[in-house]
């Protein structure tokens, strides 16, 4: 499992709040499990994370993190795939660091990353910069990225794509050093390279509300088919063909409105999407933040997002008995129709240093505890009245009333 970019900035609340130091350790563990209906089982990932950073107008930030993935996947995208299932685990490790500069009105800072498990690696680089312009009501901000990927895949030579046989998890995906190197005959490393870019503008409306608005795009080129996906495609079981470029671009809005009467925030956000695969998006969101007093903050969201399938995706079902729907197939759930619904929380206990430090050291002390309740609808792709095996629904639901929830625990320690 790769975790998705995220396509919104977050925004500052204007409210009044202290400064905080320059020096920092941010460290959070997130929990993600989910459940998966038949005899697959659930998921469970688990993410670490720490990162630190040092200074001010000069400043530098590097940090680490893991995501411990667990769980079953059906052996076939197929109209049967809850029969089976395969068990899988796996690691993935990532640094990354970053050096700023700050002026009085200004910010640039460049980035980079690696990060490997062991079938996919990932290299990034990149920059953002951003300004207030004068007055400093309105600031503009620029980030690029761009990933040197390598994906290991089974050596399929010259098959074509209904000939070709996926990864069983027990093919050798050696690494050298951080390039994947070939082992001819078995398996091979395909290149991904995603380029991201994202601007946006934050307006201060009033004294107590700001307005952001960005606009995100990303172009990937590579082999972007699951290595490990079978798709059942009349009675032939192959490794799913999905198309080598691929076009993204979203836009998205935010509004905080600080309500001083009640020692409150309220977030308004939405976003659309969409792609050169035929996959569309929306999804809205509404936040409330309340202050309880100066070190505790309770804060409330809920979130509604809802997508179209890709074009070549189809409802197992008549990809068994109709084909495909031109040169590509794919099982992947994050190209079908589904609709989510996220409820959470987050509570936060801020310690601020006074006449002394707190604990004798820091500037600042938070701890953050947050949790997300999840309910997951897999919606039919094809008309489900001619649909014999239901609705195509390969993946969810469990049978449970929430289908996954998400837990975070974090602190942050400033000096």
């Amino acid at each position: 499992m790769r975790l998705q970019l995220t396509l919104l900035l977050a925004v500052a609340v204007v409210a009044p709040r202290p400064v905080a130091a320059d020096d920092k350790v941010d460290a959070t563990t997130t929990w993600y499990q989910e459940a998966r209906r038949g005899n697959l089982g659930g998921l469970t990932v688990v993410h670490p994370q720490v990162d630190f950073g040092v200074g001010d107008e000069v400043s530098f930030e590097a940090g680490w993190s893991a995501d411990a993935v667990t769980g079953a996947t059906a052996a076939v995208y197929a109209v049967d795939a809850v029969s089976s299932a395969t068990k899988f685990s796996d690691l993935r490790n990532e640094g990354h660091a970053s050096l700023g500069f700050a002026g009085r009105r200004s910010q640039l800072a460049v980035t980079g990353s690696v990060g490997a498990e062991r079938d996919y690696l990932s290299i990034t680089a990149g920059g953002s910069g951003s300004i207030d312009l004068p007055g400093k009501n309105t600031n503009v901000a620029l980030s690029y990225t761009h990933n040197f990927d390598q994906v290991c895949d089974r050596d399929n030579a010259m098959l074509g794509p209904l000939e070709r046989r996926p990864l069983t998890g027990l093919d050798p995906c050696n690494k050298n050093y951080i390039l994947g190197k070939d082992t001819p005959g078995m398996t091979v490393w395909r290149d991904v390279a995603i380029d991201t870019a994202q601007g946006t503008i934050t307006q201060n409306l009033s004294p107590t509300m700001n307005l952001q608005v960005g606009l995100w795009g990303q172009i990937v080129d590579g082999f972007q088919s699951n290595p490990y996906r079978r798709v059942r495609v009349g009675q032939i079981d192959a490794q799913e063909h999905s198309p080598g470029t691929r076009a993204r671009g979203a836009l998205s809005a935010r509004l905080n409105r600080y309500l001083i009467p009640v020692h409150a925030a309220l977030h308004l956000s939405a976003r659309l999407y969409s792609d050169t695969w035929g996959v569309n998006s929306a999804a809205v969101e509404t936040d409330w933040s309340q202050y309880l007093g100066s070190d505790l903050l309770f804060r409330l969201r809920a979130r509604i997002y809802q997508q179209t399938a890709a074009t070549f995706f189809k409802d197992a079902f008549f990809y068994e008995t109709e084909s495909t729907a031109g040169e590509y197939f794919t099982g992947d759930r994050e190209l079908a129709p589904v609709r989510n619904i996220l409820v959470g929380g987050k509570f936060t206990v801020l310690t601020v240093a006074e006449d002394k430090k707190v604990w004798g050291v820091f500037e600042k002390v938070q701890f953050n505890l947050k949790g997300d309740v999840i309910f997951l609808d897999e919606l039919p792709a094809d008309d489900p009245d001619a649909n014999a095996a239901g609705t195509g629904d390969q993946f969810l639901t469990s049978g449970q009333l929430i289908d996954a929830f998400v837990v975070q625990a974090g602190v942050l320690l400033n000096f």
